[in-house]
């Protein structure tokens, strides 16, 4: 157990490159080429639980701003617009024949309260005749005639208003209903346009790693949404993350110069610059339980091919003032 935990502890110290020679009094570090800032894609949300990554531009290639980057399935999304569009279809045809339904009721029910009007208005003027003039069953049959009118009309007015409220609430029903499927149709449309997304910058492209097994993203792969599965790094501005034991925090000192060697370009050593460093220690669970300080180093290397991901080494000390 002891050698083990001795071992990690020498290779985290390996790995990040603590390693001060007694005689130069050099601090070597182990570098990573990093992207201030990067556009990352994202598996889009969807009403299932995953999604599958149906194709993706192929990795290094550089995207261009508006080109399309990566694809999901679709599939289930587009047969569910079409449902929608038949739905809505069919919502607006019912619509069209509610309100010609109702116009129809509305225009019967008027026509129907007009008529009560016009026959309490005779009775009125029936009733209205002096009981003098008229034998006692023509004055009782004109006044219950009046009362028969006075109910028509109450009645006939009580079905107007009905029909009016009917109308109404049915008409607004399937408004609603089309609203409805209106929107359940843009949030799909919404949905299919996040299967395809496009690029935002000039850049290249990167596949992110599976959040459980480390393994690049590929196409089939099904991920979960939020997972990261591409990204394009700004390549205007570069710049070098290295991580310093806690023992050899005390050395660094912002504007410190390095001698700065990529592993891809070892013949080509450029000068970088400590221009950042972190004042919290974290864990490095890779390298055992010592803490380690988080470090940026600003380069100048227009000649160079560079991908965010590359790995270099730093030398801070005689050795960078040498070179």
């Amino acid at each position: 157990m002891l050698k083990s935990q001795c071992f990690k502890a020498c290779l985290g110290l390996l790995l990040c490159s603590l390693a001060f020679s007694s005689n130069a009094q050099s601090l070597l570090l182990s570098g990573e080429l990093k992207a201030s800032d990067k556009q990352i894609f994202y598996a889009p949300k969807s009403d299932n639980w995953r999604v599958q990554v149906q194709w993706m531009m192929k990795e290094g290639e550089i995207a261009q701003q508006d080109d399309v980057v990566v694809v999901f399935d679709s599939g289930s999304i587009a047969t569910e617009i079409e449902q929608d569009e038949v739905s809505l279809e069919a919502a607006e045809e019912e619509l069209l024949r509610i309100t010609t339904s109702n116009q129809e009721k509305q225009i019967e029910a008027e026509f129907n309260f007009k008529r009560t009007e016009l026959l309490l208005a005779r009775a009125r003027i029936d009733a209205a005749i002096p009981h003098a003039n008229l034998s006692t069953y023509d004055y009782q049959k004109n006044q219950l005639e009046l009362e028969k009118a006075l109910i028509n009309k109450q009645k006939s007015s009580e079905e107007l208003s009905q029909v009016k409220t009917e109308n109404t609430v049915a008409r607004n029903k399937q408004l609603l209903t089309i609203e409805q499927l209106k929107t359940d149709l843009a949030y799909n449309k919404t949905q299919l346009a996040s299967m395809s997304i496009k690029a935002q910058r000039t850049g290249p492209v990167l596949y992110a790693n599976h959040p459980w097994n480390g393994e690049k993203a590929f196409v089939g792969m099904t991920a979960q949404p939020g997972w990261k599965i591409v990204e394009i790094p700004a390549m205007s501005e570069l710049y070098i993350e290295a991580w310093v034991h806690e023992i050899d925090y005390q050395h660094l000192q912002l504007g410190q110069q390095a001698q700065l060697l990529f592993d891809a370009y070892l013949q080509q050593p450029l000068n970088a610059t400590l221009s950042e460093i972190s004042t919290q220690p974290e864990e490095r669970l890779q390298w055992g339980k010592d803490a380690y300080f988080r470090t940026r180093f600003n380069f100048n290397a227009q000649n160079l091919k560079l991908l965010p991901g590359m790995s270099a080494k730093l030398t801070i000390g005689e050795d960078s003032d040498e070179s």
